[in-house]
């Protein structure tokens, strides 16, 4: 993953909206959101997006695949509209690869469809950080599967959430619940 602007934050998106605007002032630049939705941050600036949810919105621009990222075959009209388009010049995956039972295929397909991209997860402090829903506590995000990280500065790891992670206080010591850290996140060149 060479050529990364890594970063630890708060889910600020501005720099990304800024960098695709002023790319698209350039010239044409294709940007599709993996497993984002119409209403999302990106919809202002995206030509196409990958999800498994009907498009709510009927009178729009943007390409929309209906597809369950997860399953090999979803991919299909997808792979081919990339060998009868080329690539997509800048993917963006927000939140989404922590829900899924294999982020690696996922991420494997974002290679296959653009040339760089954005992708941000919760950070390993928030996912370990202890809720409070009622009488009950939980650790991070409930629905997570998968906790990331980034080492050496250039490998993106994912570790599956096992129960043990929501018994153990060994986590606490790196927990943080403070916004500042609840997003990790990447971008640059898709290797």
């Amino acid at each position: 993953m060479p050529n990364y602007n890594v970063r630890i934050g708060n889910n600020d998106r501005n720099e990304i909206i800024s960098y695709i605007l002023d790319k698209k002032k350039q010239g044409k630049f294709t940007v599709v959101d993996v497993g984002g939705s119409h209403g999302g941050w990106s919809r202002n600036v995206i030509d196409a997006i990958i999800d498994f949810n009907d498009s709510p919105i009927t009178n729009s621009n943007i390409k929309h695949f209906k597809c369950d990222i997860t399953h090999p075959d979803s991919w299909n009209n997808i792979i081919q509209y990339i060998r009868d388009n080329g690539k997509f010049d800048f993917c963006i995956c927000t939140h989404t690869l922590e829900d899924i039972m294999n982020p690696a295929y996922v991420y494997e397909q974002i290679v296959n469809i653009s040339n760089n991209g954005y992708i941000a997860v919760p950070s390993k402090y928030k996912e370990l950080s202890r809720f409070e829903l009622g009488n009950n506590s939980y650790r991070g995000y409930i629905h997570h599967r998968w906790i990331f990280d980034i080492v050496n500065d250039n490998v993106f790891l994912a570790y599956p959430k096992i129960n043990y992670v929501e018994n153990s206080n060994i986590f606490d010591q790196v927990a943080d619940n403070d916004d500042n850290k609840s997003d990790l996140s990447f971008f640059g060149k898709i290797i």
